[in-house]
């Protein structure tokens, strides 16, 4: 089993990090009632496997792979016994920038995903192995690049596996609901009545949809956009105030914006502004 173990010592302090990236000729039977720490992909590239979560099950046949998020209960195993070994590629990753990157391109949910056999997700990870073997890394830098390059060709190239026309039908109205969020960045009247009322349903029903789809809140996936916008405006323009980016993120408070960025990135918005070079 090729297995690299690629954690940098400032892991903590790393928008995106790889934890292990591998390739196993054998995939074992694996159980995790509790799930993993970190996010974890897991694809086939010959055999069959199948994997086990939130009370789904389903066959992992070559072009075709799992995202699933931190403590995720789950299971897989190797569907042929021991006639045909179920080789696997897979990654672990994580960064305090993860989740943030994750929503934007709409990834931020455990899902089975299937490409066609021609898409370079089926062998960009093996590549990225063959670079880890070559180069020296200490600081895991192309690793890191590596998990990003590839969750960009899993938004582009990968089609989740759709188990019913009503999950269908949820997740079609959630992503209306989210580009009218993104439409109301500056609207500081925005809240939880607006968004249930935007589609048509129950605060409660609203809330139990999207955290069984991507596993947070509503309003906290929205905060989390205004965050993302703050993040452009800070860095486009360095002659755009603080004050007018909490208006133009809707946020009435300059004060609040800047405790809510704060708490979210970890850092005050202009020390953001500073350590990427804008004066």
């Amino acid at each position: 089993m090729k297995k690299h173990f690629l954690i940098p010592l400032n892991e903590s302090k790393l928008p995106l990090f790889a934890e292990t990236i591998g390739y196993n000729p054998a995939q074992e039977s694996i159980a995790r009632p509790k799930g993993y720490p970190y996010y974890h992909w897991i694809q086939t590239v010959s055999g069959l496997g199948s994997i086990v979560f939130q009370n789904q099950k389903i066959n992992l046949p070559p072009n075709n792979g799992v995202l699933l998020l931190p403590q995720t209960a789950h299971s897989y195993m190797n569907e042929q016994g021991d006639t045909t070994p179920w080789k696997t590629l897979y990654v672990t990753f994580r960064g305090t920038m993860v989740k943030e990157i994750l929503i934007s391109l709409g990834l931020y949910q455990s899902a089975f995903f299937h490409w066609e056999r021609e898409a370079p997700i089926s062998t960009y990870i093996n590549r990225a192995l063959k670079v880890s073997d070559e180069t020296t890394d200490s600081f895991s830098i192309s690793a890191s690049s590596n998990v990003y390059e590839f969750l960009l060709l899993l938004k582009k190239y990968g089609k989740t596996h759709k188990n019913s026309l009503k999950e269908t039908s949820n997740l079609v109205t959630l992503y209306s609901l989210i580009d009218w969020m993104k439409s109301q960045l500056s609207n500081p009247d925005v809240g939880l009545d607006e968004m249930a009322l935007f589609i048509h349903t129950s605060k409660r029903h609203l809330n139990s949809l999207f955290q069984k789809n991507f596993h947070i809140t509503p309003y906290a996936y929205f905060v989390n956009l205004r965050i993302q916008q703050s993040k452009k405006l800070l860095l486009e323009n360095n002659t755009v105030t603080i004050v007018d980016i909490a208006q133009q993120v809707g946020f009435r408070s300059p004060s609040h914006f800047v405790a809510t960025f704060r708490r979210m990135v970890g850092i005050p918005p202009e020390k953001y502004r500073h350590l990427n070079g804008v004066f």
